[in-house]
C-alpha cells in the first residue's frame, strides 16, 4: 500500500471517529453495548457507499447555488420537526429530554431582569452551569421565545463557514447532512434544545473569523477587533474552550507575527475576563459554572483522587505541546489540534466511568459534540480536497 493510500485511510479514520465517538452514549442508552458495534459498522458502510457511489455524482449534477438552497431547506425542515416534537420530548419530566435548554433560558431571563443569573435552579434541581458569555449570546434567541432557536442559526453559520473553507458549497452540504443524519447525538441535541451544539459551532466560527481576519492582508482593523471580541465572549461559555486560546495564539504567531498574536489574543482574554469576573466576584460561592465544570470529572475522585484537577492539567499540557506543532498556512491542522484538546477530557471521563461501572460506559460521550465539528470539518476538507479542486463551479 503506497503512502497516498495510507494517508487517505488515516484521514478517513479521523473523520469516521470524529463522527461516531460522540454518539456512542446515545446508542448505548437505547440499544446497549451490542448496538454500538452495529452503529459503528452501519456508519462505516454508509460512508463507503456515499464516497464510492454518491459523492462524485452529486458534485457533478448539483451547483453551488442549488446546494445553498438545499442547506436552507434542510434547516427549515429541521425547524419544523423541532417545533413538532420539542414540546413532547422536553416535557420537563425527569428522564425525558434535558434541562440544559431551561438552564440557559432561566439565566438569560434573570439577566434581562437585572438579577444575578446563578441563584435559580432548573426543574431537575440543577444549578445554572453556563458561563456569562453563553448567556449573553443566547439573549437574542431567548427574546424570540427560546434559546434553543440559536441551534438553527449556528447550524446555518457552520454551513456557510464550511463552504467558505472548502470553497465548495456542495461538499459543505454533504458534510452538513452526514453530521446531522449519521451522528444521532447532534439530532438529539437539536430536538431537545440543548446549547452544546450552538456553543461548539460559535467557538469554531469565532476561531475561523479571528484566524482569517488577522492573517489575511488588507483586513480592516475593525474586523480583527470584532473577531477577537467575539472569541472572548465565546470563550466565556464553557471552561474547556479556554484551552483552545493557546492554539489560536500559536496559529496567529506562525501565520501573522508576534505583535498581532499578542494584540488579538490579548484582546480576547480581556473580553473574557471583563464579562466573566464581575459575575464571579459578585458572589464567588454562588458562581455555579466554575464548580460544575470540575464536579463533572470530580465525581470520579474515588477512582482517581483529584481527577478534575489532574485531567485539566494534562489537557492544558496537551494544548501547550500542540502549540509547538507547525500550523503555518495549515488551518486544518489547527482544527485537528483543537479537536484533540477537546477530545481528551471526554476520553478521560469515559475511561473513568467505565472503570467505575465495571463495564464499557459511554454515557458521557455526548459532550464530544465539542470536538465533533472541529474534527469532522478538518478531516472532511483534507479527505475531499482533490474533489473540491476538480468539481468547483
Amino acid at each position: 500500500m503506497d503512502k497516498c493510500c495510507v494517508k487517505k485511510a488515516g484521514l478517513f479514520l479521523g473523520f469516521y471517529l470524529s463522527l461516531i465517538l460522540p454518539s456512542l452514549g446515545q446508542v448505548q442508552k437505547y440499544f446497549g453495548t451490542a448496538g454500538i458495534f452495529l452503529y459503528a459498522a452501519g456508519v462505516l458502510l454508509v460512508l463507503f457507499v456515499i464516497y464510492r457511489y454518491c459523492l462524485n455524482k452529486f458534485l457533478l449534477r448539483v451547483t453551488d447555488r442549488q446546494a445553498f438552497f438545499m442547506a436552507v431547506l434542510t434547516i427549515i425542515c429541521l425547524a419544523i420537526v423541532f417545533f413538532a416534537v420539542y414540546p413532547n420530548i422536553n416535557a420537563q419530566t425527569p428522564g425525558r429530554g434535558s434541562d440544559r435548554d431551561e438552564d440557559v433560558n432561566i439565566a438569560a431571563t434573570e439577566l434581562l431582569g437585572f438579577r444575578y443569573p446563578y441563584y435559580q435552579r432548573t426543574y431537575l434541581g440543577n444549578t445554572i452551569t453556563r458561563f456569562p458569555g453563553a448567556i449573553f449570546l443566547s439573549i437574542p434567541f431567548v427574546l424570540l421565545g427560546n434559546q434553543a432557536l440559536q441551534n438553527f442559526f449556528w447550524l446555518f453559520i457552520f454551513f456557510v463557514i464550511t463552504a467558505s473553507f472548502l470553497k465548495n458549497h456542495r461538499l459543505a452540504l454533504f458534510l452538513f447532512w452526514i453530521i446531522l443524519f449519521l451522528s444521532p447525538v447532534v439530532m438529539h441535541e437539536l430536538l431537545t434544545g440543548g446549547d452544546l451544539l450552538a456553543n461548539t459551532i460559535y467557538i469554531l466560527s469565532f476561531i475561523f473569523f479571528v484566524v482569517r481576519s488577522v492573517c489575511t492582508a488588507g483586513t480592516k482593523t475593525v474586523m480583527k477587533v470584532l473577531a477577537a471580541v467575539l472569541l472572548g465572549i465565546g470563550l466565556s461559555s464553557r471552561a474547556n474552550f479556554i484551552l483552545l486560546l493557546p492554539l489560536v495564539f500559536s496559529a496567529l504567531l506562525q501565520n501573522a507575527d508576534l505583535r498581532l498574536a499578542l494584540e488579538y489574543t490579548g484582546l480576547a482574554i480581556f473580553v473574557f475576563l471583563a464579562i466573566t469576573l464581575p459575575f464571579y466576584l459578585y458572589d464567588p460561592s454562588g458562581f455555579s459554572p466554575l464548580y460544575w465544570q470540575f464536579s463533572k470529572i470530580g465525581r470520579f475522585n474515588g477512582i482517581l483522587p483529584f481527577s478534575g484537577i489532574i485531567v485539566s492539567v494534562i489537557d492544558a499540557i496537551i494544548a501547550l505541546v500542540l502549540c509547538l506543532w507547525g500550523v503555518k498556512d495549515d488551518y486544518p491542522a489547527l482544527l485537528i489540534n483543537c479537536a484533540l484538546v477537546l477530545f481528551f477530557p471526554i476520553l478521560a471521563v469515559v475511561i473513568l466511568s467505565s472503570i467505575k461501572e465495571g463495564r464499557p460506559d459511554f454515557m458521557l460521550s455526548g459532550y464530544g459534540i465539542s470536538f465533533l465539528f472541529f474534527g469532522a470539518q478538518a478531516f472532511w476538507y483534507l479527505f475531499t480536497r482533490n474533489m473540491s479542486l476538480q468539481n468547483r463551479s
